[in-house]
């Protein structure tokens, strides 16, 4: 009797290729951009550079309420006078390589409707690589642009930038005019090079979606994540940024 593939964790060092992530998934391959179904994988990741064609972007996120509570339960604070564990960047980053260890981080060629790149340097900066059509992105990324500020006041700034591999400007459009929350994206020229962009990383990444990247501010990447980021996440993003927790 076949086995059947183990579900890989998003937190293993490298995860396994996107192929064996959707046979876990029972899907068997990859969806191409030309096939016509939507992009398969875990929970909480896609495949990057994948999005079905003439799809738009799917409502899949919050409806326009502000942004999320910065408290209570899920946001990763200590909740009925339980110690909250210490942080564990080693287990949360899917990379995490050592200082001075990961090549100078370079973004991908941008569309000229993103506006600028910004700098990478002298500061942390925060890169979610993400696309409308990404359905674990889209439910995140609510909670993404209430924490930079909430990170500022603890002592933990850091830049948060969008990058989408959406292939058309007008979802991206399209998408921020129905959520009010939505700040600006980066978007890359070609979508479809974002695999290419990611093992050119050559941090041992593959190319899933959502993927967040810390990079510090000697524009080395400090932690990678394949996979999305969570309320009770925050205490080791606070860690990274930080330098706390080994």
């Amino acid at each position: 009797m076949p086995r059947t593939p183990p579900r890989p964790s998003p937190l293993s060092p490298r995860l396994a290729p996107f192929a064996a992530l959707c046979a876990a998934c029972g899907s068997g391959a990859p969806v191409s951009p030309d096939a016509g179904g939507p992009a398969q994988g875990p929970p909480d990741q896609v495949s990057a550079g994948q999005a079905p064609p003439d799809q738009g972007p799917p409502d899949q996120g919050p409806p326009d309420q502000g942004l999320p509570d910065q408290g209570g339960p899920g946001s990763g604070a200590p909740q009925g006078g339980q110690a909250a564990a210490a942080p564990d960047p080693g287990a949360f980053c899917t990379a995490r390589p050592a200082p001075g260890a990961a090549p100078p981080f370079a973004l991908p060629a941008l569309a000229d409707d993103g506006g600028p790149a910004p700098a990478l340097t002298g500061g942390w900066t925060w890169v979610n690589v993400w696309a409308t059509w990404c359905g674990p992105c889209v439910v995140e990324l609510p909670r993404l642009v209430g924490w930079p500020e909430r990170l500022a006041a603890d002592g933990a700034p850091a830049s948060l930038v969008l990058l989408s591999t959406d292939a058309d400007a007008a979802h991206v459009a399209a998408f921020r005019q129905r959520h009010a929350w939505a700040p600006p994206s980066l978007r890359m020229a070609d979508g479809g090079m974002a695999p290419a962009w990611v093992a050119g990383l050559g941090l041992g990444l593959d190319p899933v979606l959502p993927l967040h990247l810390w990079v510090n501010p000697q524009g080395e990447v400090a932690c990678a994540r394949a996979g999305t980021v969570e309320e009770a996440d925050y205490a080791v993003v606070k860690a990274i940024l930080t330098g706390a927790g080994g």
